[in-house]
Parts: structure tokens; C-alpha cells; sequence
């Protein structure tokens, strides 16, 4: 289990992120990102097998969008005024034209996605 989320936001960094410092996790870029599978064959037709995904939350993926919309294809962010949510920022349909980035929250995420075996 990674650190709370407002320890994240303070700083503070997850099993997960060591590789960053808060400022850099929302340009997080896709070579330092973790492979994951798909968990069945409807999520792996309509998104690809394999995706890159990074835990960010989603105020984070908001700096991201606002940095990186107008040259990347990017679903908009969910809202982060009131809310801050721990999640994923996912890259799917990789190495495709569609290719592009999403946010999810980690509960979505981890009911599609799990680790990718390395082979």
C-alpha cells in the first residue's frame, strides 16, 4: 500500500513514484512509465493489450493537460477543485496513431489492468 494521498501532495513520494519528485510526476514521460496488461479480451480489443500508466492524481493530470493538450491527444481531466482522487494516467492504444492519454481513478484502473509480465 502506497503513502496517503495527502502525504503525496505534500511531497511525499509512493512505492511507486520513487523515480520522481512531486513537481516532475505530472510530466512523467512515457519511457519511465510501467507496462501493464489488459485483464480480459473486450478491454484489450477496444484500448490495446498493453498500456503505460503512471499513479498521479487527478489535479496533477490537470497540470499535465493544460501543459501537453495542445501537442498530445489527451481526454480532458475530471475535476480537481474540490476533490483530489488518486489514479492513473494511462496511455493507451500504444505505438498506434489513436494512441492517446486518459485519467482514471485507481479503483477503474485496477479492475482493467494489471502488471505486464516482463518476457
Amino acid at each position: 500500500m502506497g503513502v496517503p494521498l495527502n502525504l503525496l501532495l505534500l511531497g511525499f513520494v509512493s512505492d511507486r513514484m520513487d523515480i520522481l519528485d512531486w513537481k516532475e510526476r505530472p510530466f512523467v514521460s512515457l519511457e519511465l512509465m510501467t507496462a501493464y496488461s489488459a485483464r480480459d479480451s473486450d478491454t484489450a480489443k477496444k484500448y490495446g493489450p498493453i498500456v503505460k500508466a503512471v499513479e498521479i492524481s487527478n489535479r496533477d493530470y490537470g497540470y499535465r493537460y493544460s501543459r501537453f493538450s495542445s501537442s498530445r491527444t489527451m481526454r480532458p481531466p475530471p475535476s480537481s477543485h474540490m476533490h483530489i482522487h488518486l489514479g492513473y494516467l494511462v496511455v493507451r492504444k500504444l505505438g498506434t496513431p489513436d494512441q492517446y492519454e486518459t485519467w482514471m481513478p485507481d479503483h477503474v484502473f485496477d479492475e482493467l489492468y494489471e502488471a505486464a509480465s516482463e518476457s
